[in-house]
């Protein structure tokens, strides 16, 4: 049966059937079962005794906790489990002498599974708070923009992202700015801003500074978890100087469609932090 000694007498259920079997991968002495959200799994009760490596023990077993999204799978962290496998009882449909059977779990009880966080390294080996002179200026420059697009103060997220998208439609259609900019730079920088606030209403985002150096940084906002960031201001100037060219070879305004597949980003996170979006 090759290393492992597997254990029988497993029901023989739809319900296990249908169950993933969390297969053990191990490492020396140390032996990792994983687990993720969104499927049914047959985990052991006591892997140190159910299983064996070249017919040696293995003392030392964690379980490792996924994320399984449109993606794939990512670790996300991980727990000792012995002490796992107690929490995993309540979420148990069924069981036997040697394995619980484990119903499909959100990503929220998953999350709430882990002891260690999973290592990530920044994306951007420097991330720093906005300096208040900045946040002034945004604020006044989403200000401004705001009454130049007729954009309501109290709109949320999505209809201020629609506004901007639809803005962004005029301009690139007739390729006349409104007459409060000078050029389209200054439009981007003022929609850029209005996107980034709207991230940040609709979905909790927040500015900061991000980059390879201290020296070498732009401003932008991250995702409430900080797994995602987006640079507005870049983005908004790509799709205005023609720049955001798609599948099809053509220049996309896809604000609003970006827009809408930022919401729960974090439900899907990357190894890396602050991965940069669009």
């Amino acid at each position: 049966m090759g290393i492992f000694d597997l254990g029988k007498g497993k029901k023989k259920t739809d319900d296990w059937n249908q169950a993933r079997r969390a297969e053990p991968d191990v490492r020396g002495r140390l032996g990792l079962i994983s687990l993720a959200n969104g499927e049914k799994t047959i985990l052991p009760r006591e892997p140190q005794k159910e299983y064996r490596s070249n017919g040696a023990t293995i003392p030392d077993w964690k379980l490792i906790l996924m994320y399984r999204g449109e993606r794939g799978y990512v670790g996300i962290g991980h727990a000792d489990y012995v002490s796992a496998i107690e929490k995993l009882k309540a979420f148990a449909i069924d069981s036997d002498q040697t394995s619980l059977l484990i119903r499909e779990l959100t990503a929220e009880e998953i999350k709430g599974l882990v002891e260690v966080q999973g290592k990530r390294d920044s994306y951007f080996p420097y991330v720093a708070e906005l300096p208040q002179e900045i946040r002034d200026e945004i604020e006044a420059t989403a200000k401004k923009a705001m009454q130049v697009f007729q954009i309501d103060e109290a709109a949320d997220g999505k209809t201020m992202a629609s506004e901007i998208c639809s803005a962004v439609d005029r301009i690139l259609s007739t390729q006349e700015i409104p007459s409060a900019y000078g050029d389209m730079a200054d439009v981007a920088v003022a929609l850029g801003v209005l996107f980034g606030q709207a991230l940040c209403t609709g979905y909790g985002w927040s500015w900061k500074v991000f980059g390879n150096s201290e020296k070498e940084t732009v401003f932008g906002v991250v995702s409430p978890e900080e797994n995602f960031c987006n640079a507005p201001l870049l983005y908004l100037n790509r799709i205005l100087s023609g720049q955001n060219i798609g599948l099809d070879g053509n220049n996309d305004n896809t604000v609003l469609l970006l827009y809408n597949m930022l919401e729960n980003i974090d439900q899907r996170p990357e190894e890396k932090k602050y991965v940069p979006l669009a």
